[in-house]
């Protein structure tokens, strides 16, 4: 199986942007899409809280037509607009979505940073760290979500491979 990743800083921008930055990242989605993955994750994807547009979604049909795919974006308490994460993943698959929360400090686990698909043999799972913050102001909060992140990945692997 092939399995790319990628921080896309905005695939909402990206896939609805006029920018030369946006026409830059819409030129390495269809590199990775010339990859051909098996799946694809996508992190920091901005996106609403309701997911993709329609516009998102007839761009994502346009770049990735053999691919359906998830997401997870933020929500109330969180930021709108913040964080995210999506996988694409080639038609057939079918894996189960799971949008997990980890018990982590408020509003990590509202952030839309994890997302996993589970396979018959295997989970696959993505995650958009929160970072540290400026001056290390959420060093604490990184270190617990760390920590829960670390266990529910050890939860995982006790079930089946990660």
């Amino acid at each position: 199986m092939r399995l790319i990743s990628w921080n896309i800083d905005s695939l909402n921008a990206a896939l609805t942007g006029t920018s030369p930055r946006a026409e830059l990242t819409r030129g390495v989605l269809k590199k990775l899409h010339d990859q051909a993955p098996d799946v694809l994750a996508l992190q920091e994807t901005k996106l609403p809280a309701s997911g993709p547009s329609k516009k998102h979604q007839a761009a994502l049909a346009d770049l990735f037509p053999e691919y359906d795919y998830v997401w997870r974006s933020s929500g109330e308490p969180a930021r709108k607009g913040y964080a995210g994460t999506m996988f694409l993943y080639k038609k057939g698959l079918d894996p189960l979505v799971t949008r997990p929360e980890i018990g982590a400090p408020e509003p990590m686990d509202a952030e839309g940073r994890i997302l996993t698909l589970e396979f018959p043999d295997f989970y696959v799972t993505q995650v958009y760290t929160p970072n540290a913050g400026s001056g290390l102001a959420r060093l604490g909060d990184r270190q617990e979500w760390d920590k829960c992140y670390r266990d529910y990945l050890q939860e995982l692997d006790q079930a089946k491979p990660v």
